[in-house]
């Protein structure tokens, strides 16, 4: 079911934003956040332009390390705290790591990778993008974004959802929690995005 309203959402929201006139970055943000595939949070943006797609990456990715760090938390305090017996012996604390989302491990290295290593090396980041990571992604890129529709229409299964809609009550607990973070997800942009909290920043 989260994969449908995914689909839905990457494209129903750059139409939004499109025709409400919301600030790009702030409707880039928007996406970021609401969207739950990185992949189709790229995509999604992309419709709107470079600016907006990068900042609805960055969005996603800074959600995605909270996530695994929230994650990370959750196991350490499940492990020591709440499985243990009537005697207090409880699961090692080997199983903090099988149940540490392994993704956030990536996100660290590729960051101190590029913060101490090709940085230093290259002067700036703006030179690290121009010189690498363009050069590098420029002839894949393309076919990266339709790999990623693909894939995620692959996983769309219209028949499986039927089977789960019998009753209504998922598809309500869905929308409700969806609207939720749609809206909430929506203040925190305009707050951070829109000059309120902060002090807007030249492209």
């Amino acid at each position: 079911m989260t994969m449908i309203f995914t689909v839905l959402m990457m494209i129903v929201m750059p139409g939004i934003v499109q025709a409400t006139g919301m600030d790009l970055r702030v409707g880039a943000a928007w996406l970021g956040g609401t969207i739950d595939a990185t992949g189709a949070v790229v995509a999604a943006a992309a419709f709107l332009g470079d600016e907006a797609r990068d900042i609805a990456a960055v969005v996603k990715m800074i959600q995605n390390i909270l996530i695994g760090v929230i994650a990370f938390a959750i196991a350490l305090f499940w492990v020591t705290s709440v499985e243990r017996d009537s005697s207090g012996h409880g699961p090692s604390l080997l199983e903090v790591w099988v149940r540490l989302p392994k993704f956030i491990l990536g996100f660290v290295a590729a960051s101190l990778v590029f913060s101490f290593v090709l940085v230093p090396i290259f002067g700036s980041p703006e030179a690290v993008e121009k010189q690498i990571i363009k050069p590098m992604t420029a002839n894949v890129r393309g076919w990266l974004f339709c790999m990623a529709f693909v894939a995620i229409g692959l996983e769309s299964n219209f028949k499986a959802l039927a089977g789960q809609m019998i009753g209504g009550k998922p598809i309500y607990l869905y929308l409700i929690g969806q609207t939720f973070n749609l809206a909430l997800s929506l203040l925190a942009a305009w707050l951070a995005f829109g000059g309120i909290l902060f002090e807007r920043v030249s492209p």
